[in-house]
């Protein structure tokens, strides 16, 4: 029996951006932020796109856009983005391959526009110009009688709007060079100028913490004070102001209140339980963070997170990615496991099955929870987490675990092991404390979808034994595409970089993760959780079905005890052998040469969750019930 006490709930703030600089709204009420990084932190500079409620749907994280500044959405959903120190503007694919590059002679490029004649307009701040240039990089118009100039734009009419930052002004040039409107009126280093409909100018006035809309007289028509170094602004159709300031981007309605801002676009709610381990008796301490969108009428995906080596879930507080998950739409629980962190006292299990089942607990606090989609309950483990996770996931069968998302995780001993050189203290020839602590041996037996993340580290043929990933991936693989497990969908990194359902060795590994993007980590996470709860098993074990290769059937599932083995076509004699979770052979059979059908008896088998392999066809899981 599992006991849950009930603390106090609180609500919290979530941060993802370092720093919004470039904002637009598209078509579909999305908001598409450049995130410009801390200046000289190539690697911490993106593209986001988020929807209205704040949750991350699309990102651009390859790290060659240092100090982002503009990032742009183009009719053919490309989008072009300007990098200011990578003397750059560059256009990318929704998979984020770059279609199109302009890097001759730039020096701290800030705004680019496609223009519908489909050249571009772009912004070239230390140059002191704005220029037009053709697909093929040719300078067609060029305007320079500027200092430090910011978001040229092209008008309807022909002329350019240009932000002329250190001469502290706007103007309005023609296509012969011709300044035929001019701000000047109070302005400190203007960033961001846009032509309304109704033929006012509006300005974001960075020095002057403001932004304000002036007629053609430069009178002040309307104004939004206090902000903090407003960086962009956009008159929405709705007659709203998108404005991107210090840390945030906010949606300011005509009267000056906020009706939307990123990040904190919702509410993180934290729920503090004590749950009992039903093995151990030990009372582990445990966080749960929702959107306080979420309930019965509204319910989100849940993920467990399962913490590093011999750490405690509850030091991620101080990290903010409890937080940050919840509110881009998931529950996230995360515990401290027995004898760690604020969970009651206990010997340090490593990972092993009182570890596993005080995990298994948790699990199932957080499908309890009515404001969580158990179709969508996921874990989510770090390092040696893996260990934990997979063997939970292996060794019980409900609550239903749809997806694993693992970074970086060991697969066996040889990299836990003390001996090996780990942090594990008992030697590699205790078989019995090691049969519950190899993530190898689990992963055959997790039936969801598993993602490993791995950077490009893990490919270093000069580290020993360094082959966990491939080991853990080609474990899990279902056997019908080369693998030795029973997953329906596994993957290592992104799907650009690799297929889904693919085993390597160390000859033909996968492509990895460039160290670099750690900076992206939590950027990743976020897409990779969205990309896994949005997976249909159903349909991903159909199509597997469907695929000559997977010919196998085993029904029925649940087994009330005489199981039924289906295969076409046959060639010879197969072995079939069936393993309880803990990788025990407990039964065999034979599918005799020319046979299609035969039938096993499990009948005297404990009820449970169990493994039938059939040599050479796959295997799947098994549920035997009375």
């Amino acid at each position: 029996m599992l006991f849950t006490l009930a603390g106090s709930l609180s609500s919290v703030a979530a941060s993802v951006p370092v720093q919004p600089l470039g904002i637009e709204r598209l078509p579909d009420g999305n908001t598409l932020i450049a995130d410009g990084g801390f200046a000289g932190a190539a690697a911490a500079a993106r593209a986001l796109e988020v929807d209205s409620l704040g949750r991350l749907v699309w990102a651009y994280i390859a790290c060659d856009v240092p100090f982002l500044h503009t990032a742009r959405r183009l009719s053919t959903d490309n989008t072009l983005m300007t990098s200011s120190e990578g003397n750059h503007v560059i256009e990318v694919n929704l998979r984020g391959d770059a279609v199109w590059t302009m890097t001759e002679s730039l020096d701290y490029p800030n705004e680019a526009f496609r223009l519908a004649n489909g050249n571009t307009l772009i912004t070239d701040r230390n140059h002191n110009r704005v220029i037009e240039v053709t697909p093929q990089r040719q300078i067609a118009w060029s305007y320079s009688d500027l200092f430090a100039p910011h978001n040229g734009r092209r008008l309807a009419s022909g002329n350019t709007l240009i932000c002329d930052s250190e001469h502290n002004r706007v103007i309005e040039v023609d296509s012969s060079g011709t300044v035929v409107w001019e701000d000047t009126a109070g302005l400190s280093w203007a960033r961001c100028a846009q032509r309304l409909d109704n033929g006012n100018t509006l300005i974001a006035d960075t020095k002057g913490n403001r932004v304000i809309e002036v007629d053609s007289s430069s009178a002040i028509v309307w104004s939004a004070a206090g902000l903090t170094m407003p960086f962009a602004a956009v008159r929405l159709a709705s007659g709203n102001t998108l404005v991107s300031a210090g840390d945030f981007v906010v949606e300011l309605m005509p009267d000056g209140d906020t009706v939307w801002q990123y990040p904190n676009t919702v509410a993180v709610v934290v729920e503090t339980l004590q749950v009992v381990n039903p093995s151990s008796g030990c009372s582990l301490y445990v966080h749960i963070h929702r959107p306080a969108y979420a309930g019965p009428d509204n319910r989100v995906p849940g993920v467990v997170f399962v913490p590093d080596g011999t750490g405690c879930g509850s030091s991620q507080d101080a990290t903010g990615l409890p937080d940050d998950i919840a509110s881009d739409g998931f529950a996230f629980l995360h515990f401290d496991p027995d004898g760690r962190g604020q969970s009651g006292a206990y010997p340090e299990n490593y990972g092993g099955y009182v570890h596993q089942d005080g995990m298994h607990a948790c699990l199932w606090v957080l499908a309890s929870r009515d404001y969580v989609d158990t179709s969508r309950l996921g874990v989510y483990t770090r390092g040696y987490g893996i260990t934990m996770g997979s063997g939970t996931i292996a060794r019980y069968s409900e609550p239903s675990v749809a997806f694993l998302l693992d970074f970086e995780g060991p697969a066996d001993r040889s990299q836990t092991c003390q001996d090996s050189g780990g942090f594990v203290p008992v030697p590699a020839d205790s078989e019995a404390f090691w049969q519950e602590r190899e993530a190898a041996r689990f992963m055959k037996q997790v039936p969801g979808a598993y993602l490993r993340v791995q950077t490009e580290v893990d490919s270093n043929p000069a580290i020993p034994d360094n082959r966990h990933c491939i080991q853990l991936i080609d474990s899990a693989t279902a056997a019908v595409y080369g693998g030795a497990g029973i997953s329906v969908w596994t993957r290592v990194n992104d799907s650009v970089m690799n297929q889904p359902n693919k085993v390597y060795s160390r000859y033909y590994p996968p492509v990895w993760i460039p160290e670099a993007q750690e900076a992206q980590n939590e950027v990743r996470t976020l897409l990779y959780l969205h990309e896994l709860a949005g997976i249909s098993l159903t349909d991903v074990a159909e199509d597997r079905v469907a695929n000559p290769a997977a010919s196998l059937r085993i029904s029925p599932r649940p087994c009330p005890g005489v199981l039924r083995i289906d295969l076409q076509p046959t060639t010879g004699a197969r072995d079939i052998r069936v393993h309880d979770v803990c990788g025990r052979l407990v039964k065999r059979g034979v599918l005799t040469a020319g046979s299609q059908r035969t039938e096993l008896d499990l009948g005297d088998l404990r009820p449970g969750a169990y493994y039938v392999s059939v040599t050479g066809a796959g295997s799947a899981p098994v549920v035997i019930v009375r």
